[in-house]
């Protein structure tokens, strides 16, 4: 997928016909290894900050490796509540 961009050329192509321009208002983004997520726009990572509130929680920090842009951990990663660490592993 990486040498090909298989996975960028579908995820193109289903917002275009899914995407929140449309009718179904459906969010993609690149998941893990093989992945693609799709969800309700709104319904991302980000969700999670509607049940923790900002006066019980001032500092929250987000590890991911999907950090860029399409990348399924990106609106979390850039919401201004958290700080985000790009990672490309576990160590």
């Amino acid at each position: 997928d990486r040498k090909a961009g298989l996975r960028a050329r579908v995820l193109a192509n289903l917002v275009e016909r899914f995407g929140p321009d449309t009718p179904y208002g459906l969010a993609f983004s690149i998941g893990g290894q093989i992945g693609i997520d799709c969800a309700p726009v709104g319904w991302d990572k980000t969700f999670c900050l509607r049940f923790l509130p900002e006066d019980a929680f001032s500092q929250i920090h987000f590890f991911g490796d999907k950090t860029e842009p399409g990348g399924g951990d990106f609106e979390l990663y850039q919401h201004p509540r958290i700080t985000g660490h790009a990672v490309t592993s576990a160590e």
